[in-house]
């Protein structure tokens, strides 16, 4: 039954990734200053040179990370300052600019799940009466020609979205910034390992590959939260790699607006289901016109046991970003932490339909009440 199921899936996916008549993926930054990376985070750490960032040099981060892409700032000598984020994941621009001081350079500001930051525009209009720059990381927004367009750069992340080996994108909105050329090769060694992982989930599913990894929690330097996993943590020898051609040719066939609509209904049905459901809150009760969502996040409580009773049935509910980067204090950030502890990220996939939702709300329900 799951094999059969599984074949059911990749038949759905392949649908999806036949040539698009409008240009596929990399069509959606038509008119629009773009290079790809090899990642993101080498896409972000390209940012803090061409932006004329220098060591010692402050920029100001919401509480609510990955650590992911905190890691290429910090590695470009910069020192990070943590703003607050609400427990709906939302950024109030009052408060970010309360922590502006005469040594910001920079904010960073990101896009959750899909859904855009509602104060990116408030925060535009605090760096150009400042003098500041604005960092806007919309690795978890569908690449769409009207996203991305606040901040002096833009980063991008095409995996999240789509099968593609890795590959992330650097936007810029400024003309007096020189488009920066990723010429290095990407890494063989990652980009078969890459492969290999694709082939996995091909074969087992997502939920087949959550059933394989067992999380192993560290401590971090100040010994109060946990590390988030090592992989996270940047790698400088990715410096200036360019996007690998098993991402960047795929990427010119995906039919994108197909991957929204079916993301769209996936979630409009999590919605229908979960309404009322005890222990479970959608982060996101509405889904706004145009947003393509990235997943379906949800509190539950005790999550990482829930996401794990979950995963042995099959299913890729992801604990999202758990674990918290070592560098960082995350003492005075309560609702950042309870987003990073509580949020449940219920899968969304286009390979998915109405018949799956139910059945992952189904295990959902019943692990829930087991507890």
């Amino acid at each position: 039954m799951m094999l059969r199921q599984r074949s059911n899936d990749v038949i759905r996916f392949g649908s999806l990734f036949a040539r698009d008549a409008a240009g596929g993926v990399m069509a959606r930054f038509a008119g629009r200053r773009v290079a790809t990376a090899y990642s993101t985070r080498v896409a972000i750490r390209a940012a803090c040179d061409l932006l004329g960032l220098k060591p010692g040099d402050e920029v100001l981060v919401p509480a609510y990370n990955c650590g992911s892409e905190i890691d290429p700032l910090l590695h470009a000598g910069l020192v990070l300052q943590m703003y607050p984020v609400d427990a709906r994941a939302v950024v109030e621009a009052a408060e970010v600019e309360a922590r502006v001081t005469a040594r910001t350079r920079a904010i960073y500001v990101t896009h959750y799940f899909g859904f855009p930051q509602p104060c990116v525009a408030a925060l535009r209009e605090i760096c150009d009466r400042r003098g500041l720059v604005l960092l806007e990381d919309c690795a978890l927004l569908m690449p769409w020609a009207e996203t991305g367009r606040f901040g002096d750069v833009a980063f991008f992340c095409f995996y999240k979205f789509f099968a593609v080996l890795a590959g992330g994108a650097l936007v810029l909105n400024r003309d007096d910034l020189v488009l920066p050329g990723f010429t290095k090769a990407p890494p063989l060694r990652l980009a078969v390992k890459a492969l290999l992982r694709a082939g996995i989930v091909t074969v087992l599913g997502p939920g087949g590959v959550a059933r394989l990894r067992r999380r192993k929690a560290t401590v971090s330097r100040a010994e109060t939260f946990p590390d988030m996993p090592g992989g996270y943590y940047f790698d400088p020898a990715l410096i200036g790699r360019r996007i690998s051609k098993l991402a960047d040719w795929p990427l010119r066939g995906f039919d994108v607006a197909a991957v929204i609509a079916a993301r769209r209904a996936n979630y409009v049905a999590y919605l229908e289901l979960v309404r009322g459901m005890a222990g479970v809150e959608p982060l996101y009760p509405v889904l706004p016109e145009g947003v393509g969502p990235l997943n379906m996040p949800v509190w539950v409580a005790n999550r990482d046991a829930v996401a794990q009773a979950l995963a042995a049935q099959g299913i890729a509910a992801v604990p999202w970003w758990a674990g918290y980067h070592r560098g960082l204090d995350f003492t005075e950030f309560s609702e950042a932490r309870q987003l990073k502890d509580g949020i449940l990220a219920l899968p969304v996939d286009q390979g998915m339909d109405a018949a799956q939702v139910a059945r992952v709300v189904q295990w959902l329900a019943a692990v829930l009440a087991k507890a």
